[in-house]
């Protein structure tokens, strides 16, 4: 057991009143932040994400200044130069293998 846990609902709280504040929908929170409506559907029956979430949603809310070094901006999304698909870079700046038809 760790010594610490998420206030899911306090969470949720302060997602919502910036989320109104800001004249916002769920799905254009999501939009915002890049994470998809199921995380705050997640949020709102009290269960935990994963990390990288939280992250995002605490940068978001402006709540990050304690953990500030812990926090890394992620890399854009690239374009595969086949199929044009996006995918997160691998370390070293290039697209995971996959499978994929190029475009016309």
């Amino acid at each position: 057991m760790t010594l610490h846990r998420l206030d899911v609902p306090e969470l949720h709280r302060r997602l919502d009143a910036q989320r109104r504040d800001l004249g916002l929908s769920w799905r254009g929170v999501g939009r915002q932040v890049g994470l998809p409506v199921s995380v705050f559907t997640r949020i709102s029956k009290g269960r935990g994400i994963e990390a990288d979430a939280l992250i995002t949603l605490l940068v978001w809310l402006d709540l990050d200044n304690e953990i500030a070094i812990l926090v890394q901006p992620g890399q854009p999304k690239i374009p595969c130069p086949n199929c044009r698909r996006l995918y997160e870079p691998k370390n070293d700046g290039t697209v995971r293998v996959h499978t994929c038809e190029p475009t016309a």
